[in-house]
């Protein structure tokens, strides 16, 4: 017998995504206010208020009177695009923020308007930000939040005692589980072949390349491979693009905090990199805290032609994706590994 579910599942539409994660917002609603308030502070990073609030001695602007109560809710709106990939569409969510904004205008009503951006894997950085200030501009919050964030933060407000709601987050963990919905950044490691490069890239703590293949900015990981084995992992800080003019060099950022240190990490790299030359193309750079030793082994015959995924959670055994691992962690539990 199939054991009941909170949530629906047996199809792929969007839209019954973003059902069951009204549901079990709902849930978590009915139960405490506090809680959906908590929640949706800790995603927008600004303080809202959700539900009644109390207060006593509020004067009217205007007025004269001071009654000796108020109970109040304050107006918000909260709209959501949700999409099951890793990307939201900037064009279709910049249609969004006008059509919020005027029907804000047409109402002539004061509300709180935020745009929320649902996706399985964070988007990039750059796009996020483009967004955020195309919303703020007509007064609009707009933040992107993946479905493994929603678990985690409703995780986070369940106490221990409180069994029918964290059953509750796991019938849904579990949906989105069977759905892939799941982020996969701690999950996945991309490794690519280094061969000649090898040394300079355990040197100065970066891999490069050309700034026309796909950024590989939902892996918090990379790896290094070299004479069939992943040699090095690293920790991604900051992803850019680098192009030269005229010998100087622009970064244009993709993802992290570029420092002045990574630039001259950089800067050093190509300088002493004599049989590639990275000034006559734009090429990308993935710069890590540091690359550490170690020895995952492929099996199969034959080596890598290009940039491969690794399966962490296939290639160690109890490997949990919500762990914290440092690099040096990773490193670690790689040597002996294998793989094909």
């Amino acid at each position: 017998m199939s054991r009941v579910s909170h949530f629906q599942r047996f199809t792929q539409q969007e839209n019954h995504a973003t059902n069951n994660t009204l549901l079990l917002l709902r849930y978590f609603y009915q139960s405490s206010p506090f809680k959906i308030q908590n929640l949706l502070t800790s995603l927008l990073g600004v303080e809202l208020s959700i539900g009644l609030t109390f207060d006593q001695q509020i004067r009217i602007r205007g007025g004269t009177g001071v009654p000796d109560a108020l109970i109040k809710q304050e107006p918000i709106r909260i709209f959501i695009e949700t999409k099951r990939g890793g990307e939201l569409d900037p064009a279709q969510i910049k249609r969004h923020i006008d059509s919020i904004a005027g029907q804000a205008a047409d109402a002539n009503a004061d509300y709180r308007n935020v745009l929320i951006g649902l996706t399985k894997e964070p988007i990039a950085p750059t796009i996020h930000s483009d967004l955020a200030a195309a919303a703020a501009s007509r007064g609009i919050a707009f933040v992107s939040v993946t479905f493994s964030q929603i678990v985690e933060e409703l995780r986070s407000q369940c106490a221990e005692f409180e069994q029918e709601l964290i059953s509750i987050v796991e019938d849904y963990e579990e949906y989105l589980n069977d759905e892939r919905l799941l982020e996969g950044r701690n999950r996945w490691l991309p490794i690519f072949p280094c061969g000649v490069s090898i040394k300079e890239n355990e040197r100065f703590g970066l891999y490069y390349e050309s700034s026309s293949r796909r950024c590989k900015h939902n892996c918090r990981f990379i790896g290094a491979y070299d004479q069939k084995a992943v040699a090095l992992v690293g920790e991604v800080e900051a992803i850019t693009v680098v192009t030269w003019t005229n010998g100087k060099a622009s970064f244009s950022e993709e993802a992290g905090q570029l420092t002045e240190s990574h630039r001259q990490r950089i800067k050093n790299a190509v300088g002493e990199t004599p049989y590639y030359n990275l000034k006559a193309n734009p090429h990308r750079f993935y710069v890590v805290d540091s690359f550490f030793r170690t020895n995952a082994r492929k099996t199969s015959p034959g080596g890598i032609w290009g940039m491969r995924y690794l399966d962490l959670s296939k290639l160690l055994t109890g490997y949990n994706p919500r762990k914290e691992y440092t690099s040096a962690n990773l490193a670690e539990a790689l040597k002996g590994a294998t793989w094909e």
